[in-house]
């Protein structure tokens, strides 16, 4: 729907460059619609309760949206050894408990392979687009052992930059690296514009748009995972446009509140919410990925900052959520000492759902599943939650029997 996507987009451009550059590129591919899609997904959501300390506080809740990683969308790999470990654990301790999951990356490197067979070209490999200073090696060596084990596809792994020097396209629009056709490039870096530190930078991902790879994320997708669209999402008829109202009111029960930071009455309104009651609210620019987020008093005072400032339509608000407090022990791995494991204290928990979408070039679909959860948990004093910055920890979802 170029026509909405636009609509939505274009008024941020002005004050928001990486969604000025993403829009460009997505209107100068309008007419490659004919690709191949897949998209690697990781939903994030919180329990969100009225009183996260009060007894009721799970009987109360309900699950809402935090938001969607695709570039960022980490722990895939690595996220199963807990729920490998804490099967183990269950078996012998609590055999009244149930794991509905036990291992999330057999179905999405399933859909990979789906995709490659689509694009069908024997011998050409699967590409991850990283960072010079990634530390996630681990967990995609994961995904690069799968998908060899099981399909025999074999990957490559560059940064941005190898790939600018080291990329070639043929006249058919194929790339090659390597000396090795390239089916599918992944993005796992990029969602950020200083990532894109030279013009050369966006003429590549103009280039790679175009080309015949399976892009993942396209610009489509990209385009569509700004923040701003969560808050467009909530206006009436939106979501309608697309889904049966039955599928639409399912939809609408995960999304958080957010509202709108435009210049004007309204923004300014939205914006006394948050002065009238900081703890409630989280100020978001429009980005994927942790540690953009400002909380509490760091958030008034960016909100002072962009008083006066178009700026501030390049930020939303969302309600913050306030998942149940749960004690709880955690085992932490400190550097150059031995694991340890901590005294209880409060916790709340993240639950990511992986999932993973697969499309022909006509459109049809081939694959659209839910692999399975990612479970972190954090101190429930902290706002951020990372496991990569060492605030959270990877857990498992459980139920019990009844």
């Amino acid at each position: 729907d170029i026509d909405y996507v636009t609509s939505c987009v274009e008024p941020t451009t002005s004050v928001d460059y990486l969604a000025k550059r993403l829009l460009l590129i997505y209107h100068q591919c309008k007419g490659d619609e004919g690709q191949i899609t897949l998209g690697m997904y990781r939903h994030d959501y919180m329990f969100h309760t009225p009183d996260p300390r009060a007894k009721e506080a799970i009987s109360e809740g309900h699950f809402k949206m935090v938001e969607v990683n695709l570039m960022s969308a980490a722990l895939l790999g690595t996220g199963n050894h807990a729920m490998q470990l804490h099967s183990h654990v269950l078996g012998e301790k609590m055999p009244d408990r149930v794991q509905p999951f036990r291992r999330t990356l057999p179905p999405m490197i399933k859909g990979v392979y789906e995709a490659y067979k689509l694009y069908n070209r024997p011998g050409s490999v699967f590409l991850f687009l990283v960072a010079p200073d990634d530390f996630n090696w681990f967990d995609q060596q994961k995904m690069i052992d799968e998908l060899w084990e099981e399909y025999g596809v074999r990957s490559l792994k560059v940064t941005y930059e190898e790939f600018m020097r080291e990329a070639s396209l043929d006249e058919d629009r194929r790339y090659w690296v390597r000396g090795s056709e390239v089916a599918i490039i992944y993005f796992r870096t990029h969602w950020n514009e200083s990532h894109y530190s030279t013009e050369e930078h966006w003429t590549t991902r103009l280039q790679i748009e175009q080309s015949r790879a399976v892009v993942v994320p396209n610009i489509r997708h990209q385009v569509l995972n700004l923040k701003l669209f969560q808050q467009a999402f909530l206006n009436p008829g939106v979501v309608e446009r697309y889904l049966n109202a039955g599928d639409a009111a399912k939809v609408r029960s995960v999304f958080a509140q957010l509202r709108q930071l435009s210049p004007g009455a309204e923004g300014d309104r939205a914006a006394q919410l948050a002065f009238n009651d900081p703890s409630g609210w989280v100020l978001k620019p429009s980005r994927e990925g942790g540690g953009n987020n400002f909380w509490d008093d760091e958030m008034l005072e960016k909100l002072r900052e962009l008083e006066r400032s178009d700026k501030r339509e390049a930020f939303v608000l969302m309600e913050k959520l306030r998942p149940p407090h749960i004690p709880n022990r955690v085992v932490r791995n400190r550097p150059n000492s031995s694991p340890e494991l901590t005294d209880i204290f409060d916790t709340t928990g993240e639950l990511g759902l992986f999932c993973v979408f697969v499309a022909d070039s006509q459109g049809k679909v081939v694959m659209n599943e839910v692999a399975g959860p990612l479970m972190r948990t954090k101190p429930a004093a902290c706002n951020e939650g990372g496991v990569a910055i060492g605030i959270g920890v990877m857990d498992s979802v459980v139920f019990d029997r009844d």
